[in-house]
């Protein structure tokens, strides 16, 4: 017994330390972000989902504090058990809320053709996945709540659900790097911006491995894994999302300083020739993550 105490102590230790961590990176990322689009006053659709997610993250980490905080072989009392439900609600919103960011992105930068028609449709299929996993999530430990009086604390779903969400996983994060490379298609980029792009999005075909793993303990009902997995996918899915603007803003830092440079070095009166490459869009501020000056 005290053996087995021993071994769920460390679990909750490296369940803390892992999940601590990892969200304290991405709620600076993503506060940033928000701060950055707000003071450069671009703020749109994909900035509130973004926020949704930052709130989901925040929730998250608290209550994984108050869940671990008491013995996962004692008695649950109320405190353990509401943090429980707010840990599983929030990973569906904050995963989901950052994958409809990810897909404003893409309606906002995307010209007004048949591929904007497609993201907006494909934003309001995330958006009604996430209300049909959450429902049913609810409703399912709600219906069978003889789980908050066992320890360890876990309600176990079905394993079609733990399936399902793996295939709306994969189908939605497909969604999210098929859709940028049609836009890529319909403009004239050099090549390293191209894959400088299309890698930002690609970033969201990590999320899908992570969602595996976490199916794996979410069947075997493992708690402490199922939670720690989740966590970490759903925090990877956000900081994903933060990616197009940090990368934006870093290019236009890095840019302005070599042409900074450049103005060093050759003599006032030189000539220098640039081409801007503009694509048309949805809205006025749509060009900036495609906008580069080569």
């Amino acid at each position: 017994m005290t053996s087995m105490s021993g071994i769920l102590h460390t679990y909750v230790v490296g369940l803390r330390v892992s999940v601590t961590i990892v969200h304290t990176c991405t709620i600076v990322l993503t506060s940033w972000r928000l701060w950055y689009k707000i003071t450069q006053q671009r703020w749109w659709w994909e900035d509130v989902w973004a926020a949704t997610a930052l709130a989901a993250v925040i929730i998250s980490g608290v209550s994984v504090w108050i869940f671990s905080g008491t013995p996962m072989d004692s008695e649950p009392w109320d405190g353990p058990v509401i943090a429980y439900w707010l840990i599983m609600i929030n990973f569906t919103i904050g995963l989901w809320s950052s994958r409809l960011s990810m897909m404003c992105s893409i309606v906002r930068l995307s010209p007004p053709t048949r591929i904007r028609t497609v993201a907006c449709c494909a934003a309001a299929a995330f958006g009604a996945i996430a209300i049909a996993l959450l429902i049913h999530k609810c409703w399912f430990c709600a219906r069978n709540h003889d789980w908050e009086e066992i320890a360890p604390l876990s309600c176990s779903l079905a394993s079609s659900v733990g399936i399902t969400q793996v295939i709306a996983d994969f189908l939605s994060d497909i969604t999210l790097v098929v859709l940028p490379a049609q836009i890529l298609h319909q403009v004239k980029l050099p090549r390293n911006q191209r894959i400088l792009f299309l890698s930002v999005f690609s970033g969201s075909l990590m999320t899908t491995l992570l969602s595996i793993v976490h199916v794996v303990f979410f069947i075997q009902v493992d708690p402490i894994l199922k939670i720690l997995t989740a966590q970490l996918e759903m925090a990877f899915s956000v900081i994903v999302c933060n990616l197009l603007p940090i990368v934006t803003c870093l290019y236009k830092v890095l840019r302005s300083r070599d042409l900074d440079l450049s103005h060093r070095r050759y003599p006032t009166d030189s000539m220098f020739l640039t081409t801007i490459v503009d694509i048309p869009s949805s809205d006025s501020h749509a060009t900036e993550e495609l906008k580069f000056i080569t």
